[in-house]
């Protein structure tokens, strides 16, 4: 019988911290509360002592005692095609995992991680909401070896793709990294909340009164004021402006700042590899992440990018997985396959995922003539709402409002049906769509599950229909291939092409 393992000595340290984690806030309320105790005489409870709050914090024992059994009674070996964990004093669990059902085996490693040299192994198959154990934590050796017994088990199933062991695809250097920082501007999220708790504090009123001190008016109603002179008094002050655009763009600097900050502290010494069918990416300058993407779970791909992007050639790309178990911050990391990428560089990538699959050589085919007139509909109908209300307000003012609202919205949907798009070959159907914030969409025929044509009474009027797929994995927020404004007989040619493709193509997870 094959010997079994125990977790890493360290584990019991690490439990404890995540136990005092949890008793942080709570505690930290106790003790402040201290001095307005409900006990003793002028309490609401005269019955009990004074300071009795301070034993709720003994509710810590018991979460203590949980790690320790749960760390005596761990046990973990390797059988000949499966992982088996025991775990349990009382109540005892034994889990058999397959290795060829492991999708992913994921380790994130801190500091303290580190510095015992262990680490936080996740382990997650094909299917469930949850990863299908956790382990923290293993030593850095051991989880090497479950690394090695996992995919060399699960080789044979693809013995007809030729590995390329160790090929580095992607590296961000530092350069590229603040860049993607910059792109992604994810600052916005992190002084949301941030500034919420500072406000409420009080610093930053008093930070902002003394910065607008010299214009005449309180900062909370600095905005406020600038526009009450503009209608009522017919002018506004030009240094009023000048301190109100010159804080603006503080601000959007400062977060473009925060959001280069975070990309290089989340994403440092980013490393995509490929290693026989997976591709694992490595990253993390304090927390360091290792996670495997199995190309053979790729489902759908998804190539983005803004106007900046394409101003500098650059790129980002993301794949959703079969399955795809654990938190949705776990799933975004290991589903971000190249956070920022060189267009050049972008189709030796793909073709990594979908063997000979060529992006620039695609025939884009367009959507239906009249797309136009279908699609302009609805943001004139917002047109005429809006201008109606503002005509309340406004009076004959509301007639710029209505051409401004009416050339945007002819304009921006003409230019959006230009550059909607789709097409198709043997590996892949493909739908482009966007025209500031563009992408491109790639699902993997072979990966279908289920195609739909969809037809509503506007379409059916119009001879038109859409054309959805849908692949394993899929949630009804996650980007898919979705044409519209095909022509009907278009439609119904693509989608009986793709049903008949994935009613004979037998599905492996």
């Amino acid at each position: 019988m094959p010997s079994e393992q125990r977790l890493h000595p360290a584990t019991l340290l690490f439990e404890i911290a995540k136990r005092l984690k949890q008793f942080a806030l709570p505690g930290l309320l106790v003790i402040v509360g201290m001095s307005r105790t409900s006990g003793g005489p002028g309490g609401s409870f005269r019955g009990v002592p004074a300071g009795w709050e301070v034993w709720l914090l003994a509710l810590f024992l018991p979460a203590v005692l949980v790690s320790i059994a749960r760390y005596v009674s761990f046990r973990l070996r390797y059988d000949e095609h499966e992982l088996v964990i025991r775990s349990g004093l009382i109540f005892r669990n034994e889990r058999h995992i397959p290795y060829s059902r492991i999708q992913n085996v994921d380790a994130i490693q801190n500091l303290f991680h580190r510095l015992f040299n262990v680490v936080e192994v996740r382990l997650e198959t094909g299917g469930g909401q949850e990863e299908e154990a956790r382990l923290s934590v293993l030593p850095r050796a051991a989880f090497n070896e479950m690394r090695r017994r996992v995919f060399s088990e699960r080789a044979p199933e693809t013995e007809n793709i030729v590995p390329v062991e160790g090929d580095p695809l992607l590296q961000l250097p530092l350069r590229e990294l603040l860049l993607h920082g910059f792109l992604e501007n994810k600052g916005m999220v992190l002084l949301g909340a941030g500034l919420g708790v500072v406000w409420e504090s009080g610093v930053l009123g008093g930070v902002a009164e003394r910065f607008f001190e010299s214009s005449g008016m309180t900062s909370r109603g600095f905005f406020r004021s600038l526009f009450r002179n503009g209608f009522d008094a017919g002018s506004i002050p030009l240094n009023s402006i000048g301190i109100g655009l010159a804080v603006f763009l503080a601000f959007l600097l400062f977060v473009r700042l925060v959001s280069m900050a975070w990309a290089f502290l989340r994403l440092y010494d980013f490393r995509l590899t490929r290693v026989g069918e997976d591709l694992r990416s490595e990253y993390g300058l304090f927390t360091k992440v290792s996670a495997t993407i199995p190309i053979r779970r790729v489902q759908t791909i998804t190539i983005r990018s803004g106007p900046l992007h394409r101003w500098l050639n650059r790129a980002t790309v993301t794949v959703a997985t079969a399955g795809g178990a654990g938190t949705e911050s776990a799933k975004q990391g290991r589903e971000r396959l190249a956070p920022l990428i060189h267009e050049q560089a972008l189709p030796h990538l793909l073709q990594q995922v979908v063997p000979g699959f060529d992006l620039h050589a695609v025939a884009w085919q367009p959507v239906h003539p009249r797309a136009f007139a279908r699609a302009v509909k609805p943001p004139l109908i917002v047109t005429v709402v809006v201008t109606a209300n503002a005509a309340l307000l406004l009076g004959w003012g509301a007639i710029a409002v209505a051409v401004a609202m009416l050339l945007w919205s002819i304009l921006s949907t003409k230019v959006y049906v230009s550059h909607l798009g789709w097409g198709e070959d043997d590996e892949v159907v493909m739908m482009r769509s966007g025209w500031l914030w563009r992408q491109t969409i790639l699902a993997r025929v072979n990966k279908i599950q289920a195609v739909v044509m969809h037809q509503s009474p506007f379409d059916r009027r119009a001879a038109m229909a859409a054309v959805r797929v849908d692949t394993a994995g899929a949630s009804e927020f996650s980007h898919r291939v979705a044409i519209p404004y095909l022509d009907q007989e278009v439609a119904g040619g693509l989608a009986g092409r793709l049903a008949a493709v994935a009613a004979n193509t037998a599905f492996r997870w």
